[in-house]
């Protein structure tokens, strides 16, 4: 079974996993990042952003991955989207919402992308990187 290491568990790590396992080829993927949110990303992250904070990027420029960014925002509960001043009935797919609930879009795959590889005989390995150095520069 072929390895391969994804760096970084943001979109691009999350594009790039999905991608792998629509091939069809099972594989043996380990996915190292940093953060302990998978999948969220540096600028989705509420570690980094407020909620006031919105993505430079709208629902319709969004490639999906189970399910399009507004579907998705309109299976959450109006509570979750009222946390972020968002109102379910004026959705659209040229709207501009906040960073840390497009993040939260981007860490559900995460979940289901596992467990779909894994029936199809893919190996799941995760790693939280602490630190790191390049080799010969460790001190």
């Amino acid at each position: 079974m072929k390895r391969i290491a994804i760096i970084g568990a943001g979109p691009t790590g999350i594009y790039t996993f999905f991608s792998l396992l629509n091939q069809r080829t099972p594989l043996c993927i380990t996915v190292y990042e940093q953060t302990e949110k998978a999948g969220v990303g540096m600028p989705y992250s509420d570690e980094d952003n407020s909620r006031l904070m919105l993505a430079n990027i709208a629902s319709i420029e969004i490639p999906p991955i189970f399910s399009t960014y507004i579907d998705w925002l309109r299976s959450q509960d109006d509570a979750h989207l009222a946390r972020y001043g968002v109102e379910k009935s004026t959705l659209h797919v040229r709207q501009f919402l906040p960073r840390i609930l497009l993040g939260e879009y981007f860490r559900d795959p995460v979940f289901a992308s596992c467990g779909a590889g894994e029936k199809s005989g893919f190996r799941r390995r995760g790693a939280r990187v602490l630190s790191g150095y390049r080799r010969g520069s460790h001190p």
